[in-house]
């Protein structure tokens, strides 16, 4: 059975809709499930299914920096941030999965190099220290990691430019990167 989903900018078809990752953000998801959660609550309803949602998705940023602490100590260390707008195609960080990220990877005192096409002047907004780099090749170079955290065109077609890293480690947030010898590769949920 086919699976389709009309969303603002297309149809989304097939298993792209069941991938897991880093998780939502945006305006409008997580405000309508929160007033979902909350009318529920006012009719004595429990809806246990969003509430265990809503906690999974909260946890994610913290899954994939766990999934980072295993392969690197960052602590003082170059890492990238690739995508920093809570989905492809604007430039909208309003509960941005790339937020709690880099707060995160400023707890641990890694220097952080962040990149995204269009959203970059949003995010220095909320983290006016962080580096924003003009190219993803730029925020890669010499970094001991690498976070996928929006899977922008930008950042799926990445290859070599990994191979321009200090320690070529990939923590894949969107399933984004294709896995090949040459990199430590690790990805949520897959």
């Amino acid at each position: 059975m086919r699976t389709t989903w009309r969303r603002r900018s297309g149809w989304i078809t097939g298993s792209a809709i069941l991938r897991s990752g880093l998780g939502w953000g945006g305006s409008c998801f997580p405000k309508d499930t929160a007033a979902i959660r909350a009318a529920a609550r006012d009719q004595d309803y429990e809806a246990v299914l969003l509430d265990a949602a809503t906690e999974l998705n909260d946890r994610q940023p913290d899954r994939l920096l766990s999934l980072l602490d295993r392969h690197v100590d960052v602590t003082g260390e170059r890492v990238a941030v690739l995508g920093l707008a809570f989905k492809p195609g604007t430039d909208d960080v309003r509960n941005a999965r790339a937020i709690p990220v880099i707060d995160g990877l400023q707890d641990r005192n890694a220097n952080v190099v962040a990149y995204d096409p269009v959203a970059a002047d949003k995010m220095r907004a909320h983290f006016p220290a962080v580096t924003y780099a003009d190219t993803p090749s730029d925020a890669l170079a010499d970094a001991a990691a690498a976070l996928v955290v929006t899977d922008w065109p930008e950042i799926t077609g990445l290859d070599e430019e990994f191979d321009a890293m200090a320690t070529p480690v990939v923590i894949d947030g969107r399933r984004a990167i294709e896995r090949r010898d040459g990199l430590v590769y690790e990805g949520l949920t897959w």
